[in-house]
C-alpha cells in the first residue's frame, strides 16, 4: 500500500505545480492585457545634411507676411503606406527647414493674418500640420519637433480617437492632452467620420463632398446638408469634451473641396456650414501638389487655404523645391536683369535690354517664379523692332506663377494698339483697340498700369483703357513677339516694374 500512496503524493505535487504555473501564466496574461496601452516615445535618429542640401536650404527665399503650410500624415519605419515617411526622412525634412531659417507659427497667427489683423510673423514663417491624428504624432513626431523647437497642428478625425489605454493606430484622449500640455501642439478637425471613400452612384468617393448612396438611392440635397451638419457638430463636441473648447480650423478629408464631385453646387455651401459649426478657416491639400501652391497670405481665401502635401517619396530636395515655388517673390524693378526663359522664342538679355526673337508667336517668361503677390503695378519700357512684320506683346497679370490660367496682353503694332485677354484655353478676346501714329526709328514708349481689373495703357501719348476679367487678379509679366514669318526681333529697352504700394494694401 506504500507505493500507491507515494504515487498519489507525486501526482498531487505535479498537479499543484501545474495549477500554480497555469495561474501564473493567467496572471501574466491578465496583467499584459489589462495594462493601459502606453507605447514608448522614440528618440529621434541623428541627422546630417550634406553640403549641397544645406546650401539649397540656405538659399530658400523668405517673404514677410506669408506662411508656408505643410501637411504630413504618419511617421514610421514599420508602416509602408504612401503617406507615411520614415523617421530618418522626416528628421531630414525638419532639419532642412530649420537650416533654411524657417520658424513655426500658430493657427492663431494664420487666422489673424487672414482677418487682416495685426500679427508678427518671422520672415520665413511655417505652419506644420499633421492629418488624421495617428499615434506617431505622440511617439515619433513630437520628439523631433522638440529637437528643432517647432510647433504643429494635428487635424483629428475625431471618431477614430480612442479612450486612454486603448491599443490603436490613432491617438488616445490621454495622449492628446499630453501633447497639448507640451505647448507644441494645437488641434483642428478633419471631420468626425467623413474621412472615408463611400459608395456614390457608380463609384466610391469622399463622403463629405458628395451625395452618397443610402439604401441604394442617392441622398437628397437636404439629407446631405443634415449629414454634414451632424458630423461637424459631433466633431466639435469631441473638442469641447477633450480640450474644453471647439476647434477653430478644419482640413478637408482627402484635401477635397468638392469641385470635382457629384454635387459641386452643394459643396459650395461648405464654407457656410463650416462657419455655422464654429470654424474660422479651412485647409485643402493632402497629396503632393500637381498644380501651383501659394504660401498663405492676407489675400488667401479663408475656406481654401493652400497646403503642400508631403508623401513617403518626397525627398528633401523635392520638399525644398516645393517650398521655394510656394513663396511669393517680391516684384523686381529691373526686369532686364531677370533670368528669362524662351517659349517658342530666343531670349537674350544684357544690362538694360531684353530681346525676343521668333518667326511666329513667342514669349520670354520667368519659369518657376511665384508672382502671386504681383497685384497692382506699372510697367515701363521703350520698344524697337516693331513693323508691319512684327508686333510687341507685353503680358501682365500672367497666371503662370500665380495659380490661375490666363493673362492680359498689350499688343503694340506698327499702327495699332490692342488690349486683349485670355482665360485658360479659351480664345483670346479683344477688350479695346485704337490706332497709333506712325512708328519712329527711336521706337515706341510704352507705359502699362494695372489696378484691380483695369489696365491703363499709354503708347507715344495715345491712351487706351480696358477692363478685364476679375479672375486675372494677380500675376507677373511676359515679354513677347508676334511675327508673320521669318526670324524677327523685338527689343525692350530698360523694362521696369514699379509696384503700386498704396493700391496693394
Amino acid at each position: 500500500m506504500a507505493e500507491p500512496t507515494r504515487m498519489g503524493r507525486v501526482s498531487a505535487v505535479a498537479n499543484g505545480t501545474l495549477f500554480i504555473g497555469a495561474l501564473a501564466l493567467v496572471l501574466v496574461v491578465w496583467v499584459a492585457v489589462s495594462r493601459p496601452f502606453d507605447p514608448p516615445r522614440q528618440t529621434p535618429p541623428p541627422v546630417h545634411l550634406d553640403a549641397a542640401t544645406a546650401r539649397a536650404a540656405a538659399g530658400l527665399p523668405g517673404y514677410p507676411g506669408s506662411v508656408v503650410v505643410l501637411t504630413y500624415h504618419a511617421v514610421s519605419d514599420a508602416d509602408h503606406a504612401g503617406s507615411t515617411l520614415t523617421r530618418r526622412l522626416f528628421g531630414e525634412h525638419l532639419a532642412a527647414l530649420a537650416a533654411a531659417g524657417y520658424r513655426t507659427v500658430r493657427l492663431a497667427d494664420v487666422e489673424r493674418l487672414i482677418a487682416h489683423q495685426p500679427v508678427r510673423l518671422p520672415p520665413k514663417a511655417l505652419l506644420l500640420t499633421f492629418d488624421d491624428g495617428t499615434l506617431t504624432d505622440w511617439t515619433t513626431v513630437d520628439p523631433v519637433l522638440a529637437r528643432y523647437h517647432f510647433t504643429a497642428t494635428a487635424f483629428l478625425t475625431t471618431s477614430k480617437m480612442v479612450a486612454a489605454g486603448t491599443p490603436s493606430y490613432y491617438l488616445s484622449t490621454r495622449q492628446l492632452r499630453a501633447l497639448r500640455a507640451t505647448g507644441r501642439w494645437e488641434f483642428g478637425s478633419h471631420s468626425d467620420a467623413m474621412h472615408d471613400q463611400v459608395p456614390v452612384p457608380g463609384d466610391l468617393a469622399p463622403a463629405l463632398v458628395n451625395r452618397i448612396l443610402v439604401h441604394g438611392e442617392q441622398e437628397s440635397p437636404a439629407a446631405w446638408r443634415s449629414r454634414v451638419r451632424a458630423d461637424l457638430a459631433k466633431s466639435q463636441r469631441f473638442f469641447r469634451h477633450v480640450f474644453g473648447r471647439p476647434a477653430s480650423a478644419f482640413s478637408y478629408p482627402f484635401g477635397d473641396t468638392g469641385s470635382m464631385g457629384n454635387a459641386p453646387a452643394l459643396a459650395r455651401e461648405l464654407p457656410g456650414l463650416l462657419r455655422d459649426a464654429g470654424f474660422g478657416v479651412a485647409f485643402t491639400g493632402e497629396n503632393v501638389p500637381t498644380e501651383h501652391v501659394n504660401a498663405v497670405s492676407a489675400q488667401s481665401p479663408r475656406w481654401t487655404l493652400d497646403r503642400i502635401g508631403v508623401r513617403a517619396t518626397t525627398s528633401v530636395s523635392d520638399l525644398l523645391e516645393m517650398v521655394r515655388g510656394a513663396v511669393p517673390v517680391a516684384p523686381p524693378h529691373d526686369l532686364a536683369a531677370l533670368p528669362w526663359l524662351g517659349d517658342l522664342a530666343d531670349c537674350a538679355h544684357r544690362p538694360g535690354l531684353l530681346s525676343v526673337r521668333s518667326d511666329g508667336y513667342g514669349t520670354c517668361l520667368l519659369g518657376e517664379v511665384n508672382t502671386s503677390q504681383w497685384v497692382n503695378y506699372t510697367v515701363r519700357t521703350r520698344v524697337t523692332g516693331v513693323n508691319r512684320h512684327a508686333a510687341a506683346v507685353i503680358a501682365v497679370r500672367d497666371g503662370a506663377g500665380a495659380g490661375h490660367r490666363g493673362r492680359v496682353e498689350v499688343v503694340v503694332g506698327e499702327g495699332s494698339l490692342v488690349v486683349r485677354e485670355q482665360i485658360g484655353d479659351d480664345a483670346r478676346v479683344v477688350l479695346a483697340r485704337t490706332a497709333l501714329p506712325a512708328s519712329r526709328a527711336a521706337g515706341r514708349t510704352v507705359l502699362i498700369r494695372v489696378h484691380r481689373n483695369t489696365a491703363d495703357v499709354t503708347v507715344d501719348g495715345r491712351r487706351l483703357r480696358a477692363a478685364f476679367d476679375p479672375r486675372l487678379h494677380e500675376g507677373g509679366i511676359k515679354f513677347g513677339i508676334a511675327a508673320d514669318g521669318g526670324r524677327r526681333t523685338v527689343v525692350y529697352h530698360r523694362p521696369t516694374l514699379t509696384p503700386d504700394t498704396q493700391r496693394n494694401r
